[in-house]
């Protein structure tokens, strides 16, 4: 009942729930809700203040208590997707801007993005040279994958291969990163690096991990490009990006066409790789484990894939996807 009144409170001042919140608190004046804040992991969303409470310090008493609350569960850094008149309040708090829009803030605090990407390009040991990257989840790694890689390997003196670090698929982040590291052994100039959370990720980019039926929004994705564009492209000296092109999904053929619009020529679409007149699919490999077709499945995946499929380790995740309905990532 409560839910359904913080759904309605957010809805009357043009704010959606989602439905990845884990925690919400709401603030009362007798009996009329009043204020509401909410955290889905690390991230606090759906913060609201009754316009006519404004200015009694309640989002600041809001931010507080979730602070409180993911330092009890171990938390230190933290992001607040939220309007930008909003901004100078988290501002004050010791929050720190990352990317705005328009229409919305990204905000984060007890760490700040310069310094966990400068950490990471130290711990993979990644030059200052020009160079390109590719951005995959890989859920499995395809041949399509493999391909997008080797194209742009083969035009750049570097590469990084960013793996989107979620743990929101079928295939969990740390074996999605080992699969790729032992695919692309054979290219020398390839670097393989974590996301973290700042691209594509539940933070930058939610929709993304969402049902299908709840359509991206250019909002979110546009927060996401920003992020690459003012942060990972000076950091890394990244002078193209290569995506592949998308039949299939909706969501991430949007996503695509959002990155065209704001990067230009710095963004290179390969055409898929293509079997039997089709392209390829982490989508379709997935169909056809859920299938028990493995002999398909060998003839659409790198040797490293099967082999993790094959392991024990893989066996688990082959069995979870047989016996759960299939999710778009």
């Amino acid at each position: 009942k409560e839910r359904e009144t913080q759904i309605s409170f957010l809805k009357q001042h043009h704010l959606d729930y989602e439905f990845d919140i884990d925690y919400s608190v709401l603030v009362y004046d007798d009996n009329q809700l009043v204020g509401t804040g909410s955290l889905a992991k690390n991230i606090m969303k759906c913060l609201l203040v009754d316009p006519n409470y404004q200015g009694q310090n309640l989002l600041t008493q809001i931010y507080r208590h979730l602070v409180q609350k993911l330092a009890e569960r171990g938390i230190n850094h933290y992001f607040v997707y939220t309007l930008p008149h909003n901004e100078i309040i988290f501002q004050s708090l010791g929050m720190t801007t990352v990317v705005k829009t328009m229409n919305s803030v990204l905000i984060e605090g007890g760490a700040h993005i310069l310094d966990i990407l400068k950490q990471l390009k130290e711990q993979y040991n990644v030059s200052d040279k020009p160079k390109a990257c590719v951005i995959i989840n890989a859920n499995p790694m395809t041949l399509g994958h493999l391909h997008l890689i080797e194209n742009a390997a083969s035009k750049n003196e570097e590469l990084i291969v960013f793996v989107v670090s979620e743990d929101l698929s079928s295939f969990p982040f740390a074996a999605r990163f080992s699969i790729i590291k032992k695919a692309t052994a054979h290219l020398a100039n390839v670097n393989v690096l974590p996301t973290l959370s700042y691209l594509v990720s539940r933070i930058t980019f939610p929709s993304y991990f969402l049902k299908e039926e709840q359509l991206i929004k250019d909002e979110q994705t546009l927060i996401d490009v920003l992020v690459y564009k003012k942060y990972f492209v000076p950091l890394f000296n990244i002078k193209k990006r290569y995506v592949g092109e998308e039949p299939y999904s909706f969501t991430t053929a949007k996503y695509n066409k959002v990155l065209k619009d704001h990067l230009g020529n710095h963004l290179e679409i390969i055409p898929r790789k293509e079997k039997g007149g089709l392209p390829i699919s982490a989508s379709t490999v997935r169909k056809l484990i859920k299938a028990g077709k493995m002999e398909k499945v060998k003839e659409l995946v790198p040797q490293a894939t099967y082999d993790f499929l094959t392991s024990a380790q893989g066996e688990e995740i082959v069995k979870n996807i047989q016996n759960r309905p299939l999710t778009r990532h």
